[in-house]
């Protein structure tokens, strides 16, 4: 193995990028000439491959982990393609968000250390200074908040959280086609949800939600059937099947209860039976339930 490679696999690298060239600065610190590994070459916006029209003439720096208390850098010359579909972009640097200056790992580290601590003893942990671990931190923040943006809302779920001890509650909005959150509300029960529909959406907004997704919170449904009248309700198939095995338990038992020594023999192990035949029920998915949702 090579001094390139043992590097790379040292760092954890060697599936994102390959290692051609490092040296040590007088600092101390760590630069590593590096390319992308089998996927490089690629349109940032579909992904595919495309022809290789000129160099960089200037390398990007991207500041990564610290390693032993000394600081690293990757340096790469990206490449201009041709895609076929976008015309003239700049390859996809797959360590890195399009125009950051730091490595998604570092990225990362920086976003759960600020959650446990300070941001001066996070600064010191990655050996970055403070105003720019700061600065790093609010670009972060804010291009993953650019993509919870409300729009084009068309299927929603509503499902609410326990954040802190002592019964202190969240309520979420989703956008299930998109997989994101668009909204979080302190609190739960009607009034939090009104807040959402209310202040966040428009009467034409509401109007174009067609599907609306909760669990069999009386708040949450009603506030679908009167804020979202043309949106069909769809109740969570969790809370389904655990009322469903909770009225199962409670019949059972009572039938138990009620039954002799020659009738417990052929009640004991029907309940898995019973619970099976649910399971493979719901295992194609609940129907729109806006009736049953009202009883």
């Amino acid at each position: 193995m090579t001094a390139n490679k043992a590097i790379a696999k040292l760092l954890k690298l060697h599936k994102i990028l390959k290692v051609s060239d490092f040296q040590f600065r007088r600092d101390g610190s760590l630069s590593l000439s590096v390319k992308p590994y089998k996927n490089g070459a690629r349109c940032p916006d579909c992904g595919r491959r495309g022809r290789i029209v000129r160099t960089r003439p200037v390398a990007r720096q991207w500041r990564d982990l610290p390693v032993a208390g000394r600081e690293v850098d990757l340096v790469y010359f990206p490449r201009e393609i041709a895609c076929s579909t976008h015309g003239r972009r700049e390859e996809v640097i797959p360590w890195s968000a399009p125009h950051a200056r730091i490595t998604t790992r570092l990225e990362y580290a920086i976003l759960r250390l600020c959650q446990t601590m300070t941001q001066k003893a996070a600064a010191e942990l990655l050996r970055l200074s403070a105003s720019t671990l700061s600065e790093q931190l609010h670009r972060s923040v804010t291009r993953r908040r650019a993509g919870h943006r409300i729009r084009r809302l068309r299927v929603i779920g509503i499902d609410e959280i326990s954040y802190h001890k002592r019964h202190r509650y969240a309520t979420l909005v989703y956008d299930l086609e998109r997989s994101v959150v668009v909204w979080v509300g302190q609190g739960r029960g009607r009034e939090t949800i009104d807040r959402f529909f209310n202040e966040m959406l428009s009467p034409y907004q509401r109007a174009q939600i067609h599907t609306a997704c909760c669990d069999m919170s009386e708040a949450y449904m009603g506030a679908i059937r009167d804020h979202c009248r043309n949106a069909e309700l769809v109740l969570d198939r969790f809370h389904i099947v655990k009322a469903l095995n909770e009225a199962v338990d409670a019949v059972r038992k009572e039938q138990w209860r009620q039954a002799d020594a020659g009738e417990r023999k052929a009640l004991k192990g029907l309940r898995w039976l019973v619970v099976s035949i649910l399971f493979r029920t719901f295992q194609l998915g609940v129907a729109p339930v806006s009736d049953y949702a009202a009883e």
